[in-house]
Formats: structure tokens, sequence, C-alpha cells
């Protein structure tokens, strides 16, 4: 019920190509990447994988387009690097061309080659450390060649390329210091993500520059639509209002304030936590329920703490407000010193409880989201190669799909 944004950039001419993690549906064919707007797509279709054999649960997730692929069994990583050099090493450089590159680094099962790991010492006081330095180094040297390939096809002049994790360091090993807290909670190092942008397309003057107005992952679609000049606005039956805004003059130096009145960063976030949430508004942000993710969700982690020290940091039940304009580490808790405010905060949280929740649909997110997908999907797996693949013939029709050869 949403027009992906590969969907949008086909309507200006762009070739579209997608290659890594999906994550956004597969019960049907209709929530492939290829049926929702990119014409090539390399990568796995679940939430994550093993690096090396790309098994998870109970089948193989590696796929191209349409069917299963076969090139498993090696580093997804060094799988990708070669599937770039196949994309744009006989480019047409006529098209203009979008690729959504999804790395599967950093993300569990922590895995990385030795000749990575080699580059590294064993850290004493969290032996996850390495092998997350590691994989970080495997996604720059990826990364870099995405750039040294645009550039060997006089493409980096034209191009935008924007990095971004979709959120903070995960618990009992990732570190979000100075920030509180990781990835699953509300706390600024679980949702203040890393970012930068580059490419011949940014102004000069902004080269090296930090901004400081505040950009949500949902701005870049229509950012990027403004940008190949296709409106950005989704109308039609059964469709949602568009939540991002242009952020170009962020990026271009033309501003440094957000458009932003408010940015609502959760609401009913999780099955497992109802009541968890969080609302941004001007310096202050609200937070919602319980925030404990697992061994050490809480704490402040600098790189040299032991991966299983426990929580050190309260929790918000049943809210926190904190200024993280002037106190970015959330230390003072002001729901008690500045009522105003927190009333402020609260209604403009709750008039999200308005909003239908049938917006929701991700086409089987994953196994432990769908009633009866052990009893389903993995006997169909099973049947069809053992790869993880469309059951169905459609979202509506629970008919079993044919499989698709490989």
């Amino acid at each position: 019920n949403f027009t992906a944004l590969p969907a949008k950039l086909k309507t200006a001419g762009y070739s579209t190509h997608m290659i890594g993690k999906w994550h956004l549906g597969l019960k049907s064919e209709e929530y492939l990447p290829v049926s929702r707007g990119f014409d090539s797509m390399t990568g796995f279709l679940t939430g994550g994988e093993d690096h090396n054999t790309q098994k998870v649960q109970c089948g193989t997730d590696f796929w191209t387009n349409r069917a299963p692929d076969s090139r498993n069994g090696t580093y997804d990583a060094y799988t990708y690097r070669d599937v770039l050099h196949n994309l744009l090493d006989d480019y047409n450089t006529n098209v203009p061309f979008f690729l959504y590159l999804s790395l599967h680094n950093v993300h569990t099962p922590l895995e990385a080659p030795d000749e990575w790991l080699d580059l590294y010492n064993v850290n004493s006081t969290c032996k996850n450390r390495r092998t997350y330095q590691a994989m970080v180094s495997v996604a720059d040297n990826v990364t870099g060649l995405l750039v040294q390939l645009l550039k060997e096809k006089n493409m980096w002049d034209d191009t935008l390329i924007v990095v971004s994790a979709d959120n903070g360091g995960a618990p009992c090993g990732g570190s979000n210091y100075p920030l509180k807290g990781c990835k699953g909670t509300f706390f600024e190092g679980g949702v203040r993500a890393l970012a930068f942008a580059n490419g011949g397309l940014l102004p000069r003057a902004m080269s090296g520059q930090k901004v400081e107005g505040y950009i949500h992952i949902a701005d870049w679609y229509p950012t990027f639509c403004k940008l190949a000049g296709v409106d950005p606005a989704d109308s039609g039956n059964g469709k949602f209002p568009v939540d991002g805004m242009d952020v170009w003059p962020i990026l271009s130096g033309e501003s440094n304030v957000t458009s932003h009145k408010e940015i609502l960063l959760g609401f009913n976030f999780t099955e497992s936590n109802p009541d968890q949430g969080a609302l941004i508004m001007g310096d202050y942000k609200l937070i919602v329920g319980k925030q404990k993710m697992g061994c050490d969700g809480l704490m402040y982690s600098p790189l040299n703490y032991p991966c299983t020290q426990g929580d050190t940091a309260p929790d918000c039940e049943p809210y926190c407000l904190y200024n993280i304009r002037k106190d970015p580490r959330e230390l003072t808790d002001l729901k008690d010193s500045d009522p105003d405010t927190l009333k402020l905060l609260l209604n403009a949280y709750m008039k999200y409880d308005e909003e239908p929740r049938d917006m929701q649909d991700q086409g089987y997110h994953s196994q432990h989201t769908l009633p009866n997908a052990a009893q389903v999907a993995c006997p169909y797996f099973a049947k069809h190669g053992g790869y993880w693949q469309p059951w169905l013939k459609s979202n509506k029709d629970l008919t079993p799909a044919r499989s698709t050869p490989l």
C-alpha cells in the first residue's frame, strides 16, 4: 500500500538496483524487491543469516531477482563485490542510476573472514569487539569499491551517495559511547545513528562539514524523489501520506534547521513492549515505556567495557523527558522538573493513537510474527529446494505458490 522509492525513480527514467538485505516481505511474489520497483536484486530476503552459508532457521536465503541464487557458501560481502563489478563494469552511463546497497555488515551473527580479523588485536574485555571492527572494515572495503567503480565510469561527479546506519550498536558488544542505550531502545544510543553524504553532487563547501539539523531516515524518500524531479506524494486508493521531508537544503548548506516540527520515533513499537515509543519535538525527546534491551541496553558503553557488565542507567517507566540538545547523553530526566513540556509532548504523542494500524503489514517480517509460519513456510521451503522463497500465490490468496526453479 505504499509506492517504494525505486518505483518512484523509475518514472524519471532511472535504472534501479539493490544488493544486500531486503527484510520487507517475501510471503508472495508481490513483496519481492523486483515487484516493488527494482530492476535487479541480489541478496537475502529475511533480516539476518549466516554470512558464510546464507542459512537462517529452516532454509538457505540467497536470492537474485525472482529465483534462488546458488552462489551461497561464500562470505556474503565478497559476493556483493562481484555483483557491483557485474552491474557497473558495462553500465550505460546515459541512463540515470539508483543503487540501494544494504550490506549485512555490521549485523549478527558476528562473523568476519580471517584476513580482516587479523588486522585487529583481541580485545581483552570483549571478544565481540574485534569481530565488529573486522566487519566494519569489510563494509568500508565494499563501499570503497563502489566509489572506485563510479569514478572509473565518470559517474561520480553527478552522484549523491548517502551512507547511514539504521540504528545504534547492538547490546553485548556494540558501543554507542558517549551516548546511552543501544539498538532496540529509544535512547540516543539507539536512534541517533551515524550517517554521512558524499559525491560530486554535494556542494564542495559542504565537504567535511557537520550538520546539526535533524534528519529522519524517512526523509531520504522525498529528498531523492525531488532530486530526480519526481513528486514524492503517494496518492491513490489505500495510500498513506509520506512522512519524510526534503532535506537537501540541509545537505547543500542552504539551511541548518530541520523542517520537522516533530519526529515520531515509534508508537506501540513492539509486540513484547506494546507501550514503548518516543517522540522528538524541538530540543526535547519523550521516551515512553521500558527500554531495557539485552545484557546492557541502558548503559554508557566505552570501547573498553566488558561485554556483559550489565545495565547502569535508569529505565523509562512510565516515561522520561530529556533536552537532547543540551543533554545528548540523557543524564538528566526532566519529567518532574518541567511538567509543562512533558504534558505538551505527551499530548502530541497520544495523537498518533488515532492513526490506523493496518499500515503495518510487511508481508512476513520474520518467522516469529506470522501465525503458523513454522507449520506452513518451513515445510514448503523443504519441498522446494531448501531456499527461503514466496510460498503463497498472492497476499490475499493463501493457496501455495509454485516453486521457482534454480
